[in-house]
Formats: structure tokens, C-alpha cells, sequence
């Protein structure tokens, strides 16, 4: 019965959420649980900084690998161990007694999570035909960045109730039953390209990168951008992830398909991608921050204020599938945008009498923000490569989708908290974000336009069988002398 079973839509659908979804919640609900933590495990506030940021870099890092793994080895073993290694990293976590353990298990955690993402959504989006990509990509806008959105009223609540551990034992749980879904329900697959070398200089710019970056990002919390425990590797990283990029353009066989991923599509879905989730989660940080320490609300209380965020990512989420199969993703990602942005500028009108119903407004465009943006823009990176390629462009687009959304929040946050005034530095930081929202618009309009693209319906079919649903003209052709490309359309139309 267990092979009739194997590759059922249903079950690897389920695996999916189940083997993402969890660790997506805990990027958020654990914000709100600082204090507890720091006492519970008799931490520092940094040393709690340093887990969390060591955690993203293992997510970044473990999708790299998982990538390169892929290659070389059958998707369903490796899927069960990263999960079965997320089960353990999650138990470790909550009985850690001290900041080691704790941080060992939220380094096992990302790992294991990055590894499942690889593993579960290049399957889940190319073996069920055109017919269910729809459906599909609701899945995935949900259980990629969707269930963030949950974060922050679980995390309330257990700020106040203090059972935090119990919280992780029941994720430990939910990613047990997933394990079980996908031992039942996990195809065989073959490895992608067994002849692909192993990328030995991929792997070690992306760890020198991720590593050096989101260390140094979480020492700042305490410390100065010019000390050189922050400086020393925020620079190591920024040269390796440049260096990484240079290095895979240049190679025929590289593990990340750089050429291709600088094309118009692929750059625009990136920029989407990685700004979308750099605002929600900077936004939602600075605010919750407001609503704790400026407006004076328990940890609860601010976490049901968010209750309208998970509508919003539900609205996006169906919107996206029904938009899928037509011209008009790229219009919902600047949707997207646009509501990040008006999140943030209805934040700079917060104050402590307007927050009780300003807060859910601004939830309600969070939500809707993020299901607008990050998969969308993973997705439209997608179509612009053969779909046979998709879990190794996907390395990169995560690579850099997370360290744009864990990495701008512990900086803007840093230096909001530093100002004399706090309420002064988070409306700095609700600015900030409004000018980035508004230069990611800017640069999600502009780079089409010079790129002469179009808004064109997806060849889902073609992609399917291996080609690119989408052209991807050169980026920013038009005001590139000398370079020409047939799938550009003209500038300005004939006769104007």
C-alpha cells in the first residue's frame, strides 16, 4: 500500500507545508519571547541574537548544499533525513538548559529547513502538470513565507504564559507526523545531474558569506558598526557573496546558474523577493517593539493585535493562484510592494490612542505584502529557467531572500533602539522602510521598462517539458550601448 501511495499530489502537498511550515512560525513567534528566553536558559540578549542569526545562516547555507546534494543523490532519502534532523535540532532546542544548546539547536533547525526546501517544493511544483500549478502555488506562498504570518500570536501568548518549551515539543511533533507523510508519501526521484561536479568554491563562498554576514549582524545588538568583531566579517561576507556571484557566472558547470539568473525575470523576482521580506520582517520587529515598549501593552495583547495579518497573506495566496496562469504576477508583486509600503507609512501615523486599530490595519497590509512578494517572486524567477534547473536557481534566490529578510531587521532595529528617543528612532526606522519600499517599486517598474519587457502569459506547458515559461530579455538592454536581444520589445512603441 505504502508505494500505491508514493507521489500522491495530497501527501506531497502535505509534506511540503509540514516540512516547511513550521520553522517559517518560529522566525517570528520567538521574537516576542526575548525576556523569557534570557532568563529560562540564563542567556544574554546577544548571545540569543548570535542563535538566531547562526540559525538563518544554516537555513541559507543548507539550501546551497541541499542543492548541490541534489544533484548527486535521490530526493527522498535525503528529504526524511532533513527532516528527521529538523525533529532533533527542534527537541534539542526545547530541552536546552543554557545558550549552547540553544543555539545548537536552532543552527540544526535551519540547516535541516533549508535542506527541505530544496528537497520539497521543485518536485511539488513539476511532476502534476499545468493543470495543478495553480493550486500549487498557493501551497507554497503559504508554507514557504505565508505561515510567518502566525508568528506573532503564538508568540505573544507564550511570552506571557512562559511555555515556550512545550510550543517547540508540539512543532518537534508536527514535523514527526510530517516525517511519517513523507516515508509514505515521498516518490522515488532520481538525482538531477550525477555528473554535475561538486561546486567546492559555491560551498565555501556561500558559507564564508552567510556566516560572516549574519554573525556580524548579530553582534551589533550591544556593539558599533565600526567595532571590528562587526566590521571584520560583515566585510568578509559582503566580498565572498560578490565573489560567489562572479565565480558561478564564469563557469560552465557551476552549481548556481548565475548567467541565467542575471536576465530581466530572474533579476526582478530576486529584488521583489528579497525586499518584500526585508520589510515585513523589519516592519513587523519595529512595531512590535512600538507596541511593547513605547504603547505599554503586554506581550498577548500586541500579538492579537495581529490577528488580520494571516487574512491579508490569505488573500494574496489565492489571488497569486488565480493570477498564475495569466500576464498579471508581476502586477500583484508591485501590489505588494505598494502595501509594504503603505504599512509603513501608516505606521509613522501610530500613537498610543490610535494603536489598537491602526496596528490591525497595518497587519492587514503585512499579510497581503508578504503573500504578494516573496513566492511570487521566487516563482517568477522559476519560470524564466527550465523547470529541470529550478532547485538550483532557487539556491540562490533563497540565498539571497534570506539574508535580505534577517539581515536589515537586527541593523534598522539596532539603530532605532539607539536613538535617546525610542519612539523617535522606530519612526526613523518606519521612514527608512517606507523610502526602501519606495525605491523597490521604483526598481520593480523601471528595470522591466529598460529591459523592453512585456507583461506575456506563462508557456506552463513548454516549461514543464524543460523549457522557460517565460523570455527573459538582458537586463537593462536599453541603456546598454551596443547590446541588443531579440526578446526585447522596443523602448518606446512604434510611432511615439
Amino acid at each position: 500500500m505504502g508505494q500505491s501511495l508514493r507521489g500522491r499530489y495530497g501527501l506531497v502537498a502535505a509534506l511540503a507545508l509540514l516540512g516547511l511550515g513550521p520553522y517559517v512560525v518560529l522566525s517570528t513567534a520567538l521574537f516576542p519571547l526575548e525576556d523569557v528566553l534570557t532568563k529560562d536558559l540564563a542567556a544574554s540578549p546577544r548571545s540569543l541574537q548570535l542563535a538566531a542569526g547562526l540559525g538563518n545562516a544554516a537555513y541559507a547555507l543548507g539550501v546551497v548544499a541541499a542543492a548541490q546534494a541534489a544533484q548527486r543523490f535521490g530526493q527522498r532519502r535525503l528529504f526524511l533525513a532533513y527532516q528527521a534532523a529538523f525533529v532533533v535540532g527542534t527537541v534539542v532546542a526545547a530541552y536546552a538548559a543554557g545558550e549552547v544548546a540553544w543555539t545548537l539547536g536552532r543552527i540544526v533547525q535551519g540547516a535541516a529547513a533549508g535542506g527541505m526546501l530544496i528537497s520539497s517544493l521543485p518536485p511539488l511544483v513539476t511532476r502534476y502538470g499545468a493543470r495543478r500549478l495553480p493550486q500549487t502555488v498557493v501551497i507554497i506562498d503559504v508554507g514557504l513565507f505565508g505561515m510567518i504570518t502566525l508568528g506573532p500570536i503564538i508568540g505573544g501568548e507564550l511570552a506571557v504564559t512562559g511555555a515556550w518549551r512545550g510550543f517547540l515539543l508540539a512543532t518537534a511533533g508536527i514535523a514527526a507526523v510530517g516525517w511519517v507523510v513523507a516515508f509514505v508519501g515521498y516518490p522515488e526521484l532520481d538525482p538531477a545531474d550525477p555528473d554535475l561536479p561538486v561546486d567546492t568554491a559555491a560551498l565555501s563562498l556561500a558559507a564564508t558569506a552567510v556566516v560572516g554576514m549574519f554573525f556580524a549582524m548579530s553582534w551589533l545588538s550591544g556593539s558599533s558598526l565600526t567595532d571590528p568583531v562587526v566590521l571584520v566579517p560583515l566585510a568578509a561576507g559582503v566580498v565572498a557573496l560578490l565573489a560567489l556571484l562572479v565565480v558561478e557566472r564564469r563557469k560552465d558547470d557551476a552549481l548556481i546558474p548565475v548567467s541565467r539568473l542575471v536576465t530581466q525575470v530572474p533579476v526582478t523576482g530576486v529584488t521583489v523577493a528579497m525586499l518584500g521580506g526585508a520589510l515585513f520582517v523589519t516592519l513587523f520587529e519595529l512595531a512590535q517593539t512600538w507596541l511593547v515598549e513605547v504603547g505599554g501593552n503586554a506581550p498577548d495583547e500586541a500579538g492579537w493585535l495581529w490577528w488580520p495579518m494571516p487574512v491579508g497573506l490569505g488573500v494574496a495566496a489565492v489571488t497569486f493562484g488565480l493570477l498564475f496562469t495569466t500576464r498579471f504576477v508581476p502586477v500583484l508583486a508591485n501590489a505588494g510592494l505598494l502595501a509594504l509600503g503603505g504599512a509603513a507609512a501608516t505606521l509613522l501615523a501610530v500613537t498610543t490612542a490610535n494603536q489598537g486599530w491602526l496596528v490591525p490595519l497595518v497587519a492587514l497590509l503585512l499579510g497581503f505584502g508578504a503573500g504578494a512578494t516573496v513566492s511570487p517572486g521566487l516563482l517568477m524567477t522559476g519560470l524564466a529557467m527550465p523547470s529541470t534547473s529550478l532547485g538550483r536557481a532557487f539556491a540562490l534566490v533563497q540565498l539571497l531572500r534570506s539574508t535580505a529578510t534577517f539581515g536589515v531587521a537586527p541593523v534598522v532595529l539596532y539603530l532605532a533602539l539607539s536613538s535617546s528617543d525610542l519612539a523617535a528612532g522606530l519612526r526613523g526606522g518606519f521612514l527608512g522602510m517606507l523610502v526602501l519600499a519606495g525605491s523597490a517599486v521604483v526598481v520593480a517598474l523601471l528595470v522591466p521598462a529598460l529591459s523592453g519587457a512585456r507583461l506575456r502569459t506563462p508557456d506552463l506547458e513548454a516549461w514543464l517539458d524543460g523549457g522557460q515559461a517565460l523570455p527573459s530579455p538582458t537586463t537593462a538592454v536599453h541603456v546598454r550601448p551596443g547590446v541588443d536581444d531579440e526578446d526585447a520589445e522596443p523602448l518606446l512603441s512604434p510611432g511615439d
